[in-house]
């Protein structure tokens, strides 16, 4: 596994489009890749006013062609091993984090499928990432967790007319490892839907031990 990190140029029109389009993000991240991966994660952070796109994936990708649209032409940015990290976690072990996730629900509609809607609400978006860590190998720990943003993804979809629209929450907290081996598939997998458009990719930093 390798984490990339690309600095982006946000002065570039085509990259300011692109960061409230991520469908534009999609394309660049795909064809970073000389054979078709499963699904890679990525994400867009903000640092210090600065901006970056990190991309997690099996195969180490060719960073050329985002730099090229999106960043500077003289900075392609960096791959990094994954493995390593992950090796180091361990049940019981404390990390700080940060996800940028789409936490929804589903409305029961009676005699329709459930319709799926975003979390708008604080409150439910803090706990709808509760239950995602008891499935996915982690709790967080007490008063450890923060929205620090939530803004919307509004874009068409393939060259259509027609408009998708997707809630992006970006967390950041303390986490403990309850189950390694699930909590490595979480890192490694992601956390919720919408994984192609820049949400799900969880990272962690670590914090020490409980």
């Amino acid at each position: 596994m390798y984490l990339s990190r690309v600095p982006l140029d946000i002065s570039k029109r085509k990259t300011q489009a692109a960061m409230v389009s991520p469908n534009k993000i999609h394309g660049a991240v795909e064809e970073a890749f000389s054979i078709k991966q499963d699904r890679n994660l990525w994400r867009i952070d903000m640092l210090k006013g600065r901006a970056y796109l990190l991309v997690l994936s099996a195969e180490k990708p060719d960073l050329s062609g985002i730099a090229a649209q999106f960043g500077f032409k003289d900075n392609c940015g960096e791959s990094k091993e994954y493995d390593g990290l992950l090796k180091r976690v361990e049940k019981g072990s404390v990390w700080h984090f940060r996800l940028a996730a789409n936490p929804v629900h589903s409305i029961k509609r009676e005699g329709k499928r459930g319709k799926v809607a975003a979390h708008t609400s604080e409150k439910y978006q803090l706990e709808w990432l509760t239950a995602q860590a008891a499935k996915k190998g982690f709790r967080i720990l007490p008063d450890g967790v923060n929205v620090v943003e939530a803004s919307w993804r509004i874009f068409s979809k393939h060259n259509s007319h027609q408009k998708v629209r997707l809630l992006e929450v970006v967390y950041e907290g303390t986490l403990c490892v309850e189950d390694a081996d699930v909590f490595r598939d979480t890192l490694v997998n992601g956390i919720g839907r919408e994984k192609a458009y820049g949400m799900g990719m969880l990272t962690i930093m670590r914090s020490g031990a409980v």
